[in-house]
């Protein structure tokens, strides 16, 4: 593949990655609420139309960091590789967050209740958030601090993209952390941290669709196919 429909490709599945992302997961985060088991009992279709949404976005994730190593190896190959590990873990992460939300639909109002079976539902839930709390938002921060320095120091995208960036993935990362130590942050906080991330990588979406690597620094990483 040249570097041209690389950069294509990946701005497409950034695309889908974000609107899955966030379709997916308010389709699913029904599962969250009390008395969850009754109510998703009674819409059924909508979680598993998220879960299958959550699923494309975990493939879109595969998709990225497998074909921006070619064009990111050229500057540095071992952190083209680590950035590619990342993504493949957060690929996994949300593939076992999506399975978990589809065994917590087993487990609707036909449960018997007491022992393992009535703790079933909340261990599988348990699962499924901290799951998608390392997936969506640690592994994803982390993936991008690399992505973007590498971004950055290759001169493939304008700077000020890749430094708004290292800024977007650094917030999303500390929302990560914080809630995995279990800070609970308001709502608003929780849209601050978030937002840039998603933000920023539509807008280098749009530009890789439209404008491309930037050919002067592909070509100081080692040469642009165009």
């Amino acid at each position: 593949m040249s570097d041209r429909v690389i950069a294509r490709t990946v701005g497409v599945l950034f695309i889908v990655g974000t609107v899955t992302a966030i379709v997916g997961g308010s389709l699913v985060l029904a599962i969250a609420e009390p008395g969850a088991l009754g109510a998703v009992a009674a819409d059924h279709g909508r979680v598993v139309t998220g879960v299958l949404l959550e699923l494309v976005l975990a493939l879109s994730v595969l998709g990225i960091g497998a074909l921006l190593f070619p064009v990111l190896r050229r500057r540095d190959e071992g952190l083209a590789l680590a950035y590619a590990g990342v993504r493949t873990l957060e690929a996994v992460f949300l593939m076992v967050a999506a399975a978990a939300a589809l065994v917590f639909l087993a487990s609707g109002p036909g449960t018997p209740a007491g022992g393992a079976a009535a703790r079933a539902p909340g261990l599988v839930l348990a699962v499924r958030e901290w799951s998608y709390l390392v997936g969506s938002q640690v592994l994803l921060g982390v993936g991008g601090l690399i992505l973007y320095s590498l971004l950055f120091r290759a001169a493939l995208v304008p700077a000020w993209l890749s430094l708004w960036g290292l800024l977007a993935a650094a917030l999303i990362l500390l929302r990560g952390v914080l809630e995995v130590y279990g800070l609970q942050l308001p709502g608003a906080w929780q849209a601050v941290l978030a937002a840039p991330i998603a933000v920023n990588e539509m807008v280098l979406a749009v530009w890789l669709i439209v404008r491309g690597f930037d050919a002067g620094g592909a070509r100081a990483s080692g040469g642009v196919r165009r």
